[in-house]
């Protein structure tokens, strides 16, 4: 695996993961065939799901956690260890007869090295249980266009001071985001014609949060689906790693 493989990985995992700005940490484990990333923000509103298009060799048939991510995340930006000919090393080390990771190394052509030292399995697993999600049914299904994030984003600024939570609703074959409620200052927001399925409870989720997610993806490449259940996904595809996001309705 390259150098500059492994530093996309996190650059890819760094920006869909501690970019959003909502999560202290986060698990990657590894086996030959894939790379899988998961987190979770402190108060369980987003779960995160996560796997590379390629599996990263050096995490392979390995645990690792990822904190202070802010760290790793100056290290990757430095110019020094940003340019082609610089050195990405995942640097493992003999525990109980294994070679497990155990931090990345990065070098510039001039020596200046830094290294990001990883939470090891047994820590990351106490502080991050694992997240069984079995899939679910959607009743909507849509890709989100640039105008529907300008739309959002223009009314997410005049009313997020006092309404932070949108309501997804149907009405015949178009679907709408509301931001407010009847009793104050409020917006109702055509987000798209949709083929079938229909919005029949009362669902609510922070539109802060979830503009953030959408924000990841360009048109196309991005899927939000709800079901009448409460759950929200958003499934971003970003040529590196599939990231599917869920967010259980507020209540």
């Amino acid at each position: 695996m390259s150098d500059n493989y492994v530093k996309d990985f996190f650059k890819d995992v760094l920006r869909h993961t501690h970019g959003l700005g909502i999560f202290e940490m986060a698990k990657i484990r590894g086996t030959n065939e894939l790379t899988e990333v998961e987190t979770v923000d402190a108060d369980k509103t987003v779960i995160v799901k996560g796997q590379s298009i390629n599996p990263v060799v050096d995490f392979a048939d390995a645990t690792i956690g990822l904190s202070r991510m802010g760290v790793l995340q100056g290290f990757i930006n430095y110019p020094g260890f940003d340019a082609e000919d610089a050195t990405v090393e995942v640097v493992t080390q003999d525990r109980n007869g294994t070679e497990t990771p155990i931090e990345v190394k990065f070098k510039d052509t001039t020596g200046t090295d830094a290294h990001y030292r990883f939470m090891l399995a047994d820590v990351i697993n106490q502080q991050l249980k694992s997240m069984k999600f079995k899939g679910a049914e959607f009743d909507i299904n849509i890709i989100p266009s640039a105008k529907n994030l300008k739309d959002l984003g223009y009314f997410n600024t005049i009313l997020a001071s006092y309404e932070a939570m949108f309501s997804p609703s149907t009405d015949g074959n178009q679907l709408f985001f509301s931001i407010g409620d009847g009793i104050s200052d409020r917006a109702k927001v055509l987000i798209s014609n949709i083929d079938d399925g229909n919005i029949t409870s009362d669902l609510n989720w922070s539109l802060d949060v979830v503009l953030k997610i959408l924000r990841l993806g360009n048109s196309g490449n991005c899927v939000l689906s709800i079901n009448n259940q409460g759950l929200l996904q958003i499934k971003v595809d970003s040529g590196l790693g599939i990231y599917t996001y869920l967010l259980p309705t507020k209540s």
